[in-house]
């Protein structure tokens, strides 16, 4: 399961595709299956016809283009997979807010329901508008401003029984191959939700949102219940689904990154998702190339996610030009993710002549998908890792410390982050090893709140004579429990101070166990190279690297951006800008390695030489795949 690939692009359904009377549309459908036959491409995912149910009375129109797209799209050899929001509608209060919902999300189609006509909407027997999730400030229905939206609640079981009946009708009237269930989290925040279906599975009667003895106390085992409620509310719901659907139909749910304080605010956990989720999709958000060492962090930590419940990641990165998807591409394959590219120019804010300049979906990546369907054997294999990196979880849900970007988390991803710009192939885990054959240490950053099976599952692996390095706040003695001011204005979110500090030093514990209290402990390099997994060396200043079998696979870490003319004229701003070129910066002119190289790929541009083992480059290639001889021929002189 975890070796399964995917090649996937975005199909974006706009208002002229659902004149399904009209011949015109078919000739579309059939142009556009195309090119995505000549981009290599075998999977397209549904993107445009997202607030599903705001769709009610046009199922019909809707499901008989999917139809149709999926016919013709079978006899390219590409399978269509749907994907949609099952939580989200779109509401407005006034004429200024349609407006400005009209402006930005035109692109989730189609045009949104007045709060008067949706009263009246109905399915399976009941009102839609019964299902809404309900705010525990206002005990109102929650509205969520950043999407004009309100949300049904998947604890409500009048919701659940419609979404399996939709499915039902979904699956046999539209030949989908594949779905992507998403926005199931609590896109409102740690308000939401205080419904009654919710409130049953308390063991304790929520408290007004003005009780900050309550909300926002991470000292009040009541407050880590609810959390914990949220989270597998999450996951009961997606055990649902797959229920609903054909045993092995592929499901995955949107999933930005675990490795996050911020997945408290919304209750997003990989863990949860996998309990239903047969696939776990990554969304990239923001622009690519981006911060690669922070990307990295969060991509390392769905790899290990991955590794850990064997299934496969589909990563989704955004953009309009071939840096940008070619970035993307090589950034899922240096950690064995398959690649769904999307271009975003419904964010863009400019009319749509303009954004006929822009290239289509398919183009940008064409190169990449087609290099990696000549050469599947090098991107077959297991991740091979010099350490480990342990992620505490338990640390990031059941404690203040580690609900703040500026914790817990933040500590992880430094670390990772270090490592990658060192070379040093590091993996994620989430329990310890049984025995140290695989992975001989382990660092764990600021792991403050560890269960009693965590602290015997690291006692079973420095048994087995693993190491492992402990660092940072080893207890919550003394730290904040809640934010110093408000807890609603999420201020705390991304700058709350700790005001923690520790000495910088290693101090053997017992044997095979080291602490350093610091949170930014020096060294770690040294104790890789000292006690990690014997792999081959290979020195690349500016390059990220991974091994896979018998190949290394590097990507360049910085890049010079230039945009597009065209963002100069944006109307609207979003997370993504208009990148047309990354140009590679601060990488190495040669690459040395102790293992004799046999052949160097360069499938995004530039060149390289084998000089013996030395890899001379030239014209700043992004990414590099080297083969290794079969036999070691010796160290390096």
């Amino acid at each position: 399961m975890a070796g399964y690939r995917m090649r996937a692009l975005s199909w974006w359904v706009t208002l002229p595709d659902l004149e399904i009377g009209n011949e015109s549309v078919f000739d579309r459908i059939r142009q556009r299956a195309e090119t995505f036959a000549r981009a290599n491409a075998d999977t397209a995912v549904i993107f445009g016809a997202h607030f599903r149910w705001d769709f009610l009375p046009f199922w019909d129109i809707l499901h008989d283009y999917l139809k149709e797209t999926a016919r013709i799209l079978d006899e390219y050899g590409i399978q269509l997979f749907d994907h949609h929001s099952c939580t989200l509608i779109h509401r407005y209060n006034n004429p200024a807010e349609v407006r400005e919902l009209m402006f930005k999300y035109m692109r989730h189609l189609p045009f949104p329901p007045s709060r008067e006509a949706a009263a009246s909407w109905s399915f399976n027997g009941e009102r839609l508008d019964s299902w809404r999730m309900i705010d525990r400030r206002t005990d109102a229905p929650a509205y969520v401003r950043q999407y004009s939206a309100d949300m049904f609640c998947f604890n409500n079981p009048g919701f659940r029984k419609a979404y399996r009946k939709y499915l039902q009708r979904l699956l046999p009237e539209t030949g989908i191959r594949g779905l992507m269930c998403d926005d199931m989290i609590y896109f409102g925040g740690f308000y939401q939700c205080s419904c009654p279906h919710c409130r049953a599975k308390l063991k304790f009667e929520l408290p007004p949102a003005s009780d900050t003895s309550f909300w926002g106390n991470w000292g009040n085992p009541r407050w880590i219940g609810y959390l914990r409620m949220r989270r597998e509310s999450v996951g009961e719901f997606m055990k649902y689904v797959k229920a609903s659907l054909p045993e092995n139909f592929p499901l995955m749910s949107c999933c930005t990154s675990g490795a996050y304080g911020g997945n408290n605010c919304n209750a997003q956990s990989p863990h949860e998702f996998l309990r239903g989720d047969n696939r776990l999709n990554l969304e990239i958000c923001g622009n690519e190339p981006g911060d690669v060492p922070e990307r990295l962090a969060s991509c390392s930590y769905h790899a290990g996610i991955s590794k850990k419940y064997h299934v496969p990641v589909t990563a989704i990165g955004y953009g309009f030009f071939p840096d940008s998807a070619e970035h993307l591409w090589a950034l899922n394959h240096l950690n064995g993710f398959s690649t769904w590219f999307s271009t975003l120019k419904g964010n863009l804010g400019l009319s749509g002549e303009l954004l006929k300049e822009l290239p289509d979906d398919a183009s940008p990546v064409a190169r990449a998908f087609a290099f990696e369907k000549a050469h599947p054997e090098l991107f077959s294999g297991e991740l091979r890792s010099a350490c480990a990196v342990y992620f505490s979880e338990t640390t990031k849900t059941d404690s203040f410390f580690g609900a703040c970007e500026t914790g817990s988390t933040l500590d992880y991803r430094e670390l990772m982050s270090h490592l990658s710009r060192a070379g040093i192939p590091a993996e994620t885990i989430f329990s310890f090893p049984e025995n140290a054959s695989g992975i001989p240490c382990v660092f764990l950053p600021s792991a403050a709140v560890m269960t009693p099976e965590e602290k015997s599952g690291m006692e079973q692996y420095l048994a087995s004579g693993g190491k492992v390095f402990s660092f940072g706040p080893e207890n919550l003695t003394g730290m904040p429990q809640h934010p110093d001011g408000s807890f609603e204005d999420l201020h705390w979110l991304q700058h709350q101070q700790f005001g923690y500090s520790g000495k910088d030093e290693w101090v053997k514990l017992r044997n095979g166990f080291f602490r350093n209290l610091s949170r930014r402990p020096s060294g770690i390099m040294e104790l890789v190279h000292q006690h990690g997994a014997r792999l081959p060396e290979i020195r690349a200043e500016g390059f990220a690297v991974s091994l896979r079998g018998n190949t290394a696979h590097l990507l360049a870490l910085d890049y010079d951006i230039q945009l597009h003319p065209l963002d100069r004229s944006r109307k609207q701003r979003s997370s993504v800008d208009l990148i047309e070129h990354a140009f590679v910066r601060n990488t190495a002119a040669r690459i040395y390695t102790d293992r004799a190289v046999e052949k160097v790929f360069c499938p995004l541009g530039g060149s390289a030489l084998i000089r013996q083992n030395v890899i001379e480059l030239s014209g700043n290639p992004m990414y590099l795949i080297l083969c290794f001889q079969e036999k070691n021929t010796g160290p390096r002189k």
